[in-house]
């Protein structure tokens, strides 16, 4: 395993966090990495969004590349989403203020390797505004399934529970998808709150090797990562429960697949495993589409914050992407398969 510190706030006076990590490897081969870049630690600070690109398989980063500014008007430009279509379009989705006061949930598109980058679009009125208040995609990424559909995981605070407009909870979760090549989306299925799991929200999705989607879901209640699972990624979710197997802070966390031909079809899933605070940055790996995470590989066991996880099939490579302590730090690891190692006994039950 190879890591190194990507950014530093001691090293930057021009924000003070760089937080909400997303990663993307193209079909080329290069790495995309993506953030919030905060002038405060404050989930509405003035921010800007900006991707860099890596083309050596994230030896070296070219400059950043802008993709949404924070103003006046509105100053949070919030949680980034990137995925690549079955034609190669590369699809970015973000939101203004969480999508309230005004703001919209908005598109660009490049199809040039992620160089350059379409005006944005606005499809806001797919996500329901009438119904609810503050909303986020994400964080971290979308994925296109075998039948080329588009999800990227969402959350959103329904109206319906008389929450002050800005509030991130209580909260659900759904699926933004689109079936014709991000040309337009709709809201999926939703899941909400049960006895186990509270106010449901950052979320991340992985195709599993039978084509059903996993969703791998961050909650409110302290202890254990949730989840669901759905044939098509927008409805009909079942399996939706609390995974005694994944040990969470109440932190976001991401899932990828690992598909080549050297070995079985893994499900590899980065968290802060540690059931109280935000350190012990771990990926996990399944080789039975998440039922048990026989396999493991500790990050970081001192640090930690969000973590995000990209998978290069073609070259055999694990990307993650994580917030140091307080994340005034930003770590980039690069793993290889043989780095994941039989997990105890006890991450069986």
């Amino acid at each position: 395993m190879k890591k190194y510190r990507l950014w530093s706030g001691t090293e930057d006076n021009q924000y003070e966090n760089c937080r909400i990590p997303g990663m993307l490897v193209t079909t080329n081969g290069t790495l995309i990495i993506y953030n919030e870049a905060r002038t405060t630690g404050s989930d509405w600070a003035l921010m800007d969004i900006f991707c860099r690109r890596s083309g050596d398989h994230g030896n070296t980063f070219g400059p950043p590349i802008y993709l949404a500014v924070g103003n006046e008007k509105h100053p949070t430009v919030n949680n980034p989403v990137m995925m690549q279509d079955k034609n190669g379009r590369i699809h970015f989705l973000y939101c203004e203020d969480y999508g309230i006061n005004g703001g919209r949930i908005l598109r660009r598109y490049s199809d040039d390797d992620g160089l350059t980058w379409s005006e944005p679009f606005d499809i806001t009125q797919s996500t329901m505004p009438d119904c609810r208040n503050a909303f986020a995609l994400g964080p971290g990424h979308g994925i296109c399934t075998g039948s080329g559909t588009l999800i990227v995981p969402c959350w959103f605070v329904p109206k319906s529970v008389n929450a002050p407009v800005n509030q991130h909870s209580p909260s659900a979760v759904s699926t933004l998808y689109s079936t014709d090549c991000g040309e337009h989306w709709r809201l999926g299925e939703i899941l909400s709150s049960t006895e186990d799991i509270i106010s449901p929200n950052e979320s991340v999705a992985v195709e599993r090797s039978d084509g059903n989607i996993y969703l791998s879901i961050r909650h409110n209640r302290q202890g254990l990562r949730a989840r669901a699972v759905s044939r098509d990624g927008y409805s009909g979710w079942t399996d939706y429960e609390l995974d005694p197997a994944l040990i969470d802070p109440v932190c976001f966390g991401s899932v990828a697949a690992y598909k080549t031909d050297s070995v079985p079809y893994t499900i590899l899933l980065v968290n802060c495993e540690n059931p109280k605070v935000r350190t012990h940055v771990t990926v996990k790996g399944s080789v039975d589409n998440g039922n048990t995470w026989g396999l493991r590989c500790v990050i970081d066991e001192d640090q930690g914050g969000y973590p995000e996880i990209a998978v290069d099939n073609k070259n055999g490579l694990i990307y993650v992407l994580y917030e140091g302590t307080g994340a005034v730090e930003l770590y980039l690891a690069i793993l290889e398969y043989c780095d994941l190692l039989p997990s105890p006994a006890e991450d069986h039950d």
